[in-house]
């Protein structure tokens, strides 16, 4: 049977806005990092003990999320969500993560945490920053993995307008399809639905709290037809 793997990283590496939610914003970031290092070692474990058939599904809080038992193309998936996480700070736990089992095929989401007002997403240098550490996800991705699958950001709440930017929701997809381009690696939008135009809010309804998706399981079977694709 031939083996895939999902491997999405980050789409909103904010841990939410209301019992999850607002974690991220008003404890230390020592706390963050302690967590995001407990459920790295989480993920090396299921990683270590994944079965021979599996799709690897890694990012950040919208992946941690995902309910357990689906069978993307019919196969088991280890959730690798590391909620906390931007592309940098994936891309380092992705560095010190191993594979007993190669995936056959790798997805990415990243980048709502890097899309934060307070990071001044849309400056050439925050910019050059996130497709640095997204290049560097991606071909490590790729070395493991003779497939990748790299998705657009999701869209965001028009609640959380002072927290993210959306409008570098498009901004930053377009950086991860064009990175796609020159790297290889397969681009696609699962979020498509829930979009409200071209303007980065979501339709009212699509999340939960401005930020986390309110249906998780339509965004990976939205999916599944380019994974699945041989």
């Amino acid at each position: 049977m031939r083996r895939v793997a999902l491997f999405i990283v980050g789409g909103l590496g904010l841990m939410g806005l209301g019992g999850l939610a607002g974690w991220r914003f008003h404890r230390p970031a020592a706390d963050a990092r302690a967590y995001a290092e407990m459920r790295r070692i989480a993920v090396q474990v299921s990683l270590d003990e994944a079965p021979p058939d599996y799709m690897f599904y890694a990012g950040d809080s919208q992946v941690e999320l995902q309910p357990g038992g689906q069978r993307p193309c019919g196969h088991d998936f280890v959730n690798g969500g590391i909620s906390g996480a931007t592309a940098a700070s994936y891309a380092e736990y992705l560095a010190r993560t191993t594979f007993t089992v190669l995936p056959s095929v790798a997805a990415l989401t990243i980048g709502t945490n890097d899309i934060l007002t307070k990071n001044n997403p849309q400056s050439p240098q925050q910019g050059q920053h996130f497709e640095a550490a997204a290049e560097a996800i991606i071909t490590r991705l790729k070395a493991v993995s003779p497939r990748v699958v790299v998705t657009a950001l999701p869209p965001v709440g028009r609640e959380i307008s002072k927290l993210v930017d959306a409008a570098a929701v498009a901004v930053y997809s377009q950086r991860l399809q064009t990175l796609c381009g020159r790297l290889g690696c397969v681009y696609a939008d699962p979020f498509a639905a829930l979009r409200d135009g071209d303007s980065g809010y979501a339709k009212p309804g699509s999340l939960r709290d401005g930020l986390h998706l309110a249906a998780f399981r339509p965004a990976l079977q939205a999916l599944e037809p380019v994974l699945c694709r041989p």
